[in-house]
């Protein structure tokens, strides 16, 4: 793979996962809020903007590159991969969860005995960590790729109206969890099938900013639109177009984004923690979690200021947890470490760079001055 094509993708990655943050950080809040102009309001709008709608990118990453290792190996080897990559991590993080919530609120935190396939393996519902429903979808693309490749070679525009289709609607059952994966999933394959070019540096403008605009009014159409209309209901078939919508266009400018930043000393410290980037998308939500409880404890958490605070910088607030259980983890249980990131364990010159952000620069040295 070109080598700018294969950074912008390590990029695009690292940056959507911190931005997937904003999606599962505290303070939560049932329904719309009143006013997109409330402090829940304005977390709401930044929830869809930037955090649900950076998933798909991700997506349509992991079918690129599925079909791309499908095209030069083989389907079984394909498939015994992802399964170490997404299932085995899927179910010991379910239970690390689970372990957590009965260590914090006893034995009645367990699910009912009916429940634990759905808890561990998310078969027809969220699994106990609720993120985690992602590596269970992407899970079954891999499964049925070879037909998602036998598609995106004979019938690409037929298949992708019917996944679209099916995004709106929710025909697949309990296939997919969430029916906008595999139809960005396969946009990915078909990327790879039409060996499209991938712009990278060269993006022009126009397509950008008008994905932006999009972005920015299709986030506040819930609270714009008159409720009939169904912009605020998730059950809905226009909320779920413009839900795909929105990721559509998130696509566009988080790639952009990405393409921009390659290169810059932002793109440089964002790579620096790609290593990590799955661990921490499994365990963001506890990350957090875990400055949330803290602010709790401290009384200020209805406080809007204190919760905006927390919210906006959660991204960080989860590498500030991330990077040292990773460190942690690294030197006392790598294999373990291995076997929960699926095999993407950093290396010890990749943890080197992680902290190398996060130091004081070095006093300058005056001028005319000798050693």
């Amino acid at each position: 793979m070109n080598p700018t094509v294969s950074d912008t993708i390590r990029l695009a990655r690292v940056l959507c996962i911190l931005l997937l943050v904003y999606a599962h950080a505290q303070p939560y809040q049932p329904g719309l809020p009143e006013s997109l102009f409330s402090p829940r309001g304005l977390i709401h709008y930044a929830r869809q903007l930037l955090g649900h709608t950076s998933v798909p990118l991700l997506s349509l990453i992991s079918g690129y590159l599925l079909a791309r290792l499908l095209s030069s190996g083989s389907y079984r080897k394909a498939l015994g991969h992802r399964f170490f990559s997404l299932v085995v991590p899927l179910v010991l993080w379910n239970l690390i969860y689970l372990t957590k919530e009965v260590a914090e609120s006893g034995l009645t935190a367990l699910p009912a005995a009916v429940a634990w396939p759905n808890a561990v393996l998310a078969l027809t519902a969220q699994p106990a960590m609720a993120p985690l429903y992602f590596l269970r979808d992407a899970f079954v693309c891999a499964l049925i790729s070879p037909a998602l490749m036998y598609l995106a070679r004979r019938w690409p525009r037929t298949a992708a109206a019917a996944l679209l289709l099916n995004a709106l609607l929710g025909l697949d059952g309990v296939l997919f969890l969430n029916g906008a994966i595999p139809l960005f999933y396969f946009a990915g394959c078909v990327w790879w099938v039409r060996q499209a070019p991938i712009p990278t540096r060269a993006m022009p403008r126009g397509p950008v900013l008008a994905a932006g605009l999009a972005m920015a009014l299709l986030a506040a159409a819930p609270f714009v639109l008159p409720p009939a209309w169904g912009a605020s209901d998730p059950h809905s078939v226009s909320y779920a177009a413009l839900d795909i919508a929105l990721r559509a266009a998130g696509c566009v400018v988080f790639w952009a984004a990405a393409s921009t930043l390659l290169g810059s000393r932002t793109g440089d410290v964002l790579l620096r923690f790609e290593p990590i980037a799955f661990f921490i998308f499994c365990t963001h939500g506890m990350a957090t979690g875990l400055w949330w409880m803290a602010i709790e404890r401290t009384g200020h958490a209805d406080a809007p200021p204190v919760f905006l605070g927390h919210f906006a910088l959660s991204p960080l607030l989860a590498l500030l947890v991330c990077v040292p259980a990773v460190w942690a983890l690294r030197r006392l249980a790598p294999r373990a470490l291995s076997v929960l990131m699926g095999g993407r364990s950093p290396s010890r010159q990749q943890m080197a760079r992680m902290t190398r952000p996060l130091r004081p620069a070095p006093l300058a040295r005056p001028r005319g001055l000798t050693p």
